[in-house]
């Protein structure tokens, strides 16, 4: 079998379309990760790379199984770094931004495994693209991108595609400084940060796309210096996307609830938390996040912030996530200009002893 693989390869690349065709469609089955015979076509991977790339833009069907051949091949990185190309990347920005593509899901899904090599993540965020007519007037891509993914829902704009993968898109690009600046500074075209057409989706069903906005948020939230416009009603507002989620059906009493957030002061009865333990530990971290400065301690206090996590507390069974409820309690009910407490006093009252996080 290894032989006869081997010798699929070169047929990537003949002159007949149909043999390219058959050849891809034979190789496709060894391209997942389970595959004993995938590390043939990584130890040809140039090669095969170059193939698949040109593949893309032929026929639906051969370019359907051209990219789900290199989507299982690049979970490996050094694939990625093969794809690391702004040409192909523009490429897949136009399957993506397309109303009418049948592959915009599938060249999501690929893109997701791209920008995992930060220097793609880099050429994402500077790529260029014409305007889309009933999409986007920005003429770049990542702009374009966040239209597709707002704009998509429920398949709105595409109907044959969903977007959520564009989400872990996201999250990648907002891992580096470059990108986060991108998605808190307004854009040119409308005049809105783009932050705030991704952090509505931190309660959609698909766990892939409040996964990822989620991960974008927490990724935001590192810029110290933002915090303001993030907390600003006015402005971001991420607070309520937070802590959403986070919000069971418990009742409050009316001095807690007339602090709250506009937005989570008329849950129903029926309002569930976010189930998936990693998604509720990557939004308690955002928090921890914005109590690093001041001003982030000082709003969520107002806000009444601690008592949804108190809540929340209580009906955890996850010991590290209580532990980082019990974090933001202690940090948030701190008294910012109490004296320092001595070591006698630390020992007297050791549950409200509160480190200052650098």
């Amino acid at each position: 079998m290894d032989a006869q693989i081997r010798e699929l390869i070169p047929f990537l690349h003949q002159p007949a379309v149909e043999i390219r065709a058959i050849a891809l469609h034979h190789l496709v089955p060894y391209t997942p990760n389970g595959s004993e015979y995938r590390h043939l076509l990584l130890e040809q991977r140039q090669v095969v790379c170059k193939d698949l790339k040109q593949l893309v833009t032929e026929d639906p069907i051969t370019a359907h199984d051209a990219l789900r051949s290199l989507i299982n091949l690049s979970s490996d990185p050094l694939v990625q770094q093969e794809l690391d190309d702004v040409n192909f990347l523009k490429y897949m920005g136009r399957l993506i931004t397309n109303a009418k593509s049948v592959l915009a899901d599938l060249a999501c899904m690929l893109l997701s495994n791209m920008t995992k090599y930060e220097p793609t993540c880099v050429k994402v965020i500077q790529a260029t693209a014409e305007p889309v007519e009933g999409l986007s007037q920005s003429t770049r891509l990542l702009d374009q991108l966040v239209e597709a993914f707002h704009k998509g829902y429920k398949k709105e704009y595409n109907p044959e595609a969903e977007y959520h993968f564009l989400a872990s898109v996201f999250s990648n690009v907002s891992s580096i400084r470059l990108g986060r600046v991108f998605m808190i500074e307004r854009a040119a075209v409308d005049n809105l940060s783009p932050l705030t057409k991704l952090q509505i989706f931190t309660e959609d069903a698909s766990v892939i796309r409040r996964g990822g906005v989620d991960s974008v948020i927490k990724n935001c939230c590192f810029e110290t210096r933002e915090h303001e416009r993030l907390l600003d009603p006015l402005d971001i507002n991420v607070l309520p996307f937070i802590l959403l989620p986070l919000c069971g059906s418990e009742e409050y009493e009316i001095e807690e609830f007339e602090q709250f957030p506009e937005e989570i002061q008329m849950l129903g009865e029926d309002k569930k938390r976010e189930t998936d333990p990693m998604l509720r530990t990557m939004l308690l971290e955002s928090i921890i996040l914005l109590t690093t400065t001041r001003f982030g301690r000082d709003y969520l206090r107002q806000k009444q912030v601690y008592r949804v996590i108190q809540r929340l507390h209580v009906q955890e069974t996850d010991e590290e996530i209580k532990e980082q409820c019990v974090t933001i309690v202690d940090m948030l009910i701190r008294d910012e200009d109490a004296p320092e407490i001595t070591e006698v006093d630390k020992e007297e009252d050791e549950d409200m002893v509160i480190e200052e996080i650098a």
